[in-house]
This record gives C-alpha cells, structure tokens and sequence, in this order.
C-alpha cells in the first residue's frame, strides 16, 4: 500500500486488521462472527468503551494517542473486575480526515497493545462517521465466581487508590502522557483479586467513581484529603477538589480489610505500583464518599465527576 493510497472499508479490513486477528478464533476476519473456547473453570468478564473525537480527544489528534487511549481506557475496566485479558472486539467510525496514513498509524499502536496486554482481536466493525470514533468491547477472564464487583465492600474495609490523582485531568489540555498514554494497573489487579472486597477504576473522577462503590455497598466512604496521593505537578496546582473530580486517571480504588494491608503492601512493590490508603468505608455512611479536611470538616465539591450527559 502506497502512503498515498485511500484504503476503502474492506480494504481497511483486509490489509490492516486481518493480520492482527491472526488466531483460530477470528481466522483472519473471513467469516461474520468468531467462534471463541472459554477455557475450563473459567468465566467472561466484559466490558465496553468507546471514545469520541471532540468528547474525548481532538478531531486532530494523533492516530496513536487515540489507539493508546482507547486500550488502556478497556484494559482499566478489566483491571479493577482483577481479570487477565482474552479478546476483544474493535468498532471504528472513520471521519473524512482518517486517510490511510491515520489507520496505518491507528492499527499498529493497537497492535501493540493487544500484544502488550496478551489480547486477541475477534472482529468488530467499520462504518463512516461524521464525527470519528472508535470502540472496544474487552473481554476478560476470571475463575468462576471471582469477579471483583462494586457491591463486596465490608464496614471498617479501608479505602485504596493506586498511582496519582489527577495527572490524566491536568494533563488532557496538551495530551500529556498521563492523558495519552497511561498504563493501568493490569497485572497488579489480577494479583490483589482476593484480598480486596470491592473495586473500581477511577475514570470519571475519584469521588464519582467512589460513589458507586458506596451505592452499590450501600454504604459510605470518608477520604481523608491529606492522604490522597498527588504528583508534583499535582501538588503545584493547588485545587485539590478539581483533581479528585477531574476524572481520567485511570487508576485503581478498591476496599479492602485492614487485615490484608501487608499483603497489599508487598503485591504493590512486586508490580512496582504506588498505593495509598485513603480512608475508610462504613457500612452506616451515606451512599455516598465525602472528602474531609485534615480536622475532619467535609470539603464541599461542585461537581462528583464527568458525565457525558
């Protein structure tokens, strides 16, 4: 294919994603669905996101940063539920400004993923978009019955968050590397899956993300603010009620019985991730989180998090 050849719809799927569905499931896309073996004693966890361009990321943005975000956005889901990744399937909206050179571009940062997170693509599919978009329907594998839900928290469970708050906010504005190619903790979930009650990933917020714990667990959560961790660029920014509502960090919050904090200490240094406990979940709280200052004065926030509407 010539750099300045445009690739029509099934040239897109013969030339550039056959190859990556190179495996006895998608058989290179011949056929219309993919006949997939769930391995024994084994369950599918699955999860979808989509990313749009103007909600999302830029209409102009790199074709990388849009296949590096759209991995780790899925890979995070699967992450906090502590399965290994299996397969995937990938729904693309092609806009008018992505030739060739974008989808070249797009598929091989994909490629990379699905082989750094050891996925297999299935299908999918392919339309053209006003708006461009591209989605991820993931799906994960866990021991039956080992799910890591919203609704497992347990009165007195502390409250944890892996890596820093905030940097996927500060850094959306000019696509920095916290925005465009963050890395959720994969392996480290699927390491923690039963010494942690329940979980989620922090994508809209911190606190909107925490809020469905605490609905789901009926019950409260109270984060200390002085604990929650911040970078150095987080600390220079002052506004601590934007970074916990700022929302693409994509990292991990879960509770878990204060019994398990060693064990939890020593599988965050094995995986190299920071982790830092937070607070606390009551089962008598409010469904809801609230943050509190040092002399335990609720901080009041304006808003929980992002919504698409």
């Amino acid at each position: 294919m010539t750099g300045d050849t445009q690739l029509d719809e099934f040239g897109l799927i013969a030339e550039l994603l056959a190859p990556l569905a190179d495996n006895k499931a998608a058989a290179r896309l011949s056929d219309d669905a993919a006949q997939v073996a769930v391995p024994d004693g084994q369950a599918l966890v699955i999860s979808t996101d989509m990313l749009v361009a103007n909600v999302h990321f830029p209409a102009n943005a790199d074709a990388a940063l849009v296949a590096n975000r759209l991995m780790a956005c899925n890979i995070s889901d699967l992450a906090a539920k502590g399965a290994q990744p299996f397969g995937c399937l990938l729904t693309l909206g092609v806009a008018e400004n992505w030739d060739s050179a974008f989808l070249t571009r797009f598929v091989a940062t994909l490629a990379e993923g699905l082989k750094t997170y050891e996925m297999q693509l299935w299908g999918g599919d392919t339309v053209r978009a006003k708006q461009g978009f591209a989605g991820l329907t993931v799906h994960g594998l866990v021991p039956h019955g080992e799910m890591v839900t919203r609704s497992g928290a347990q009165d007195g469970d502390d409250v944890y968050v892996t890596g820093t708050i905030g940097d996927g906010f500060l850094d959306l504005p000019d696509l920095g590397s916290a925005y465009a190619a963050p890395a959720p903790p994969i392996a480290f979930g699927q390491a923690v899956r039963g010494l942690v009650n329940a979980a989620i990933d922090v994508s809209d917020g911190l606190m909107a993300d925490l809020d469905h714990i605490c609905r789901a667990s009926k019950g409260g959560i109270e984060i200390e603010a002085e604990a929650i961790p911040l970078s150095e660029a987080g600390r220079a920014y002052g506004d601590l009620a934007a970074l916990v509502c700022g929302g693409d960090d994509l990292q991990m919050a879960f509770t878990a019985p204060p019994a398990h904090a060693d064990i939890l200490g020593i599988e965050a240094e094995k995986h190299r991730i920071a982790l830092t406990r937070i607070g606390r979940f009551s089962a008598d709280g409010a469904h809801a989180a609230i943050l509190l200052s040092e002399k335990g004065a609720e901080i009041k926030l304006q808003k929980r998090g992002f919504r698409h509407f």
